[in-house]
């Protein structure tokens, strides 16, 4: 606009807003991550149905997963209680979510699953999607790391939401995991999170 190379008119106003709001969201993410890494992010604990927790995950995502034509199934056990922010779990699961659908194709399937594992809620993240060579499986929760094949810059994101969802999980005692079989196997996330006892 500055340059007369495009007029300040209706589109190009769209164009703004648009990449003003993601770069908002990329300072949020930022800070989120930083303050978790530090100690400082507040965490409203309280008891908490796992199961609920998950099913709330699947409702907020399942138009995107039925506009991409993704089947998105869920599995959960009964009676399985964690003490946590419900936000903050929302957003754990919201990104690995998030992620599973920008990398399992038209047609593919997702699965999310919470269950009791010994003293743990265990929540799974399951595609069989794109999957990922094992040489990047130690980094992918790093800060902006990306995949130069199967998950890379095409499919989106900032580089930023994995590292998220670690640093919210280890500020409510957890731990997430990574497994894939490689490329076109698909992939699992795994958090877990210390069981409550009520």
């Amino acid at each position: 606009v500055e340059d007369g190379v495009r007029a300040l008119d209706e589109p190009t106003l769209d164009t703004i807003r648009r990449s003003t709001r993601r770069l908002h969201r990329l300072a949020e993410d930022i800070g989120t991550i930083s303050s978790a890494q530090e100690g400082r992010l507040k965490i409203r604990a309280r008891l908490l149905d796992g199961a609920v927790l998950a099913r709330d995950a699947i409702e907020v995502v399942a138009d995107q997963y039925a506009a991409k034509s993704v089947r998105l199934r869920s599995h959960t056990d009964p009676d399985v209680t964690v003490r946590a922010d419900a936000e903050r779990i929302g957003q754990i699961l919201g990104n690995l979510l998030d992620n599973a659908l920008r990398h399992t194709p038209k047609g593919g399937e997702v699965t999310l699953s919470c269950t009791r594992q010994g003293p743990w809620v265990e929540y799974a993240v399951s595609d069989n999607g794109l999957g990922i060579e094992a040489e990047h499986l130690p980094h992918l929760f790093d800060r902006f790391y990306r995949v130069d094949t199967a998950r890379d810059r095409r499919h989106g994101g900032s580089g930023i939401g994995l590292s998220i969802a670690r640093a919210l999980t280890e500020a409510h005692g957890g731990s997430i995991a990574v497994r894939s079989d490689g490329v076109g196997r698909g992939a699992t996330f795994t958090v877990r999170l210390p069981l409550a006892d009520e």
